[in-house]
């Protein structure tokens, strides 16, 4: 290979490197502490509350046919609701089991149900926030995060690859004058697999 070839390959590795860095520490954090969840466990923090709907709300019609489709909210009672949940409504997925609609989110360290009778007017809203190591792990994890947060791992996914095979590359560029690195390479990729085998039964 050139000199200009190899001088790319530095360069790639180091910008990457330095651009994933924060990012493989998180991973690297938040794994330790999915090991051990039972050291950082806390109490949820739950909210309950209970209302009545304004006559003036007017409340979609419900069917016991389980293929019609999912009534909508009205303008109205949308922003009856959304003045009163702590999360947007636009989050919120919403199912009629009738004589009931139910409205539910969830995000990587909370989870929220709206309850709407419609024969009684009733609103039910149950909330609870789990605390942030669960929002953290559930983030490692990319349980219930936004479709924006998977293209952020699945990024940095292909970016620590690049990171990993440049760096591959150059240790075997610079391998005369660092010939104890390929020790250090060859225990990183061998003391995992000695594990893998002498301790997992597939």
């Amino acid at each position: 290979m050139n000199q200009t070839l190899w001088r790319w390959t530095r360069i790639i590795h180091w910008t990457l490197g330095a651009y994933i860095l924060t990012a493989l520490t998180f991973f690297a954090a938040t794994g330790f502490m999915l090991n051990h969840s039972a050291w950082f466990d806390s109490e949820p923090a739950e909210t309950q509350w209970e209302a009545k709907l304004p006559d003036d709300l007017t409340l979609p019609e419900l069917s016991d046919d389980p293929n019609a489709p999912t009534p909508a909210l009205s303008p109205g009672l949308t922003a009856w609701l959304a003045g009163r949940s702590p999360y947007p409504l636009a989050t919120y997925t919403l199912k009629a089991e009738p004589p009931q609609l139910i409205l539910e989110t969830r995000a990587p360290g909370s989870e929220a149900t709206i309850t709407i009778d419609s024969e009684t007017r009733s609103v039910e809203y149950s909330g609870r926030k789990n605390g942030i190591i669960s929002l953290l792990n559930n983030l490692h994890k990319g349980r219930h995060a936004p479709h924006i947060w998977h293209l952020f791992m699945d990024s940095l996914a292909i970016l620590t690859v690049l990171v990993a095979a440049s760096g591959l590359a150059l240790l075997a560029y610079y391998r005369k004058q660092r010939s104890s690195t390929w020790l250090w390479t060859t225990t990183g990729i061998s003391i995992p697999l000695i594990i893998i085998f002498l301790s997992i039964h597939y």
